[in-house]
């Protein structure tokens, strides 16, 4: 398949590399179609283009310039499957960040060229054979240990199932996953397995490293093993998340805090975080810590939602403190009731089969209602 493949990049020996490295991947560059940055822009807002590769200068006002092309290209229409490819600095997180915000789709470390351009292509075409998203990614992040987000997670899942017969759960907590555990589930596959084979996954592969819950979770478990963690990479959460939204309407992703690139990607797609915390001051501080680094990511706080777990302990911190000190809006307060989600947690069921009427079951399922991108209330 041809494709319009377009360089902008004032530097003429980078250019050339970066032409070599492009041919090499199969994807050739006509002498026409390498732009210097000041004609880049009325040139390209005439094409309809494949791949554009945009190389941010190293003098500001020039790297402004090329900034301006990228948020244009971002914003036109017509641009499904096609590939933006920012070659910048890593080190300077500024340029990225805005590189990022400014709308390409894969950003390139110009120290890494031959290796990250590969990797940045392999993505590309992947996802352009891949099925269309139709799914919602709901994503939950505790920035400090014993928030409780695995519970909620395994149950805000088991909500959106209720509603919608189905939904998805991977747990993206490699050295101290337990969804498995929580629904006392024994998975023949898990996400090591499915990353060792990354270059033969397809939704037939995909579907069956899944194993089903009676509640309508299908659940991607975490490494059995520490040794396994290793196997997990980048490039096989990618194709999970793909797989998981193109084959389900509401895929729920519990991470830990580590803030890996496996993380990363997943929290990058997200439509919604939801930052689970508790109301002391340790889970306080990690927590804007953890929105601090959102920031810098680009996750905008649109898409982040607080939610306050096990609320009403003796003790705790006044909720207006907490927002004050966050600057943001508590979304949602899930009760404390640790009898009902040991109880459910140790049977290995979800809290809508264990304890359908309890408060803290009526305060989940309505988290998972307001998640799902309808604003439902139930």
């Amino acid at each position: 398949m041809s494709t319009s493949v377009f360089l902008i990049c004032d530097d003429e020996t980078l250019g050339a590399k970066i032409r070599e490295i492009l041919h090499r991947e199969g994807e050739d560059v006509p002498t026409s179609n390498m732009l210097p940055l000041d004609s880049a822009a009325g040139r390209l807002a005439h094409v309809l283009t494949d791949l554009v590769v945009v190389v941010l200068p190293a003098n500001p006002e020039r790297a402004l310039i090329a900034l301006g092309i990228i948020e244009a290209l971002g914003k036109a229409e017509g641009r499904a499957g096609s590939l933006v490819l920012a070659v910048g600095p890593a080190s300077d997180p500024k340029l990225v960040l805005r590189a990022l915000r400014g709308g390409i789709d894969d950003y390139v470390d110009e120290a890494e060229l031959e290796t990250e351009i590969k990797a940045a292509l392999l993505r590309w075409r992947a996802g352009r054979t891949s099925q269309p998203r139709i799914g919602r990614l709901i994503v939950l992040l505790a920035p400090s240990g014993g928030s409780g987000s695995s519970t909620l997670a395994v149950n805000v899942a088991a909500g959106l199932a209720k509603e919608h017969k189905e939904s998805a759960l991977i747990d993206l907590k490699l050295h101290a996953g337990d969804l498995a555990a929580l629904l006392d589930l024994k998975p023949i596959y898990t996400l090591a397995d499915l990353c060792l084979n990354v270059t033969r996954i397809d939704r037939v592969f995909f579907e069956r490293t899944l194993i089903r819950h009676p509640c309508g979770i299908h659940l991607l478990a975490s490494p059995r093993t520490l040794a396994d963690v290793g196997h997990v990479i980048p490039e096989g959460i990618r194709q999970a998340l793909s797989q998981a939204l193109s084959a389900f309407h509401y895929v729920v992703v519990d991470l830990d805090h580590s803030f890996r690139e496996e993380q990363t990607i997943a929290l990058r797609q997200a439509d919604v975080v939801l930052l689970v915390l508790r109301l002391d001051f340790t889970s306080l501080r990690n927590t804007r810590r953890a929105l601090e680094h959102l920031d810098q990511i680009g996750v905008s706080r649109e898409r982040v939602r607080l939610v306050v777990n096990r609320y009403g302990q003796p003790k705790e911190l006044p909720a207006s403190k907490a927002e004050g000190a966050l600057d943001m809006r508590i979304a949602h307060y899930v009760p404390d009731d640790p009898r009902t989600v040991n109880r459910a947690n140790n049977n290995g069921v979800p809290l809508i089969i264990e304890a359908p009427s309890a408060r803290i079951t009526k305060s989940v399922l309505k988290l998972a209602a307001s998640v799902n991108g309808h604003h439902q209330a139930h």
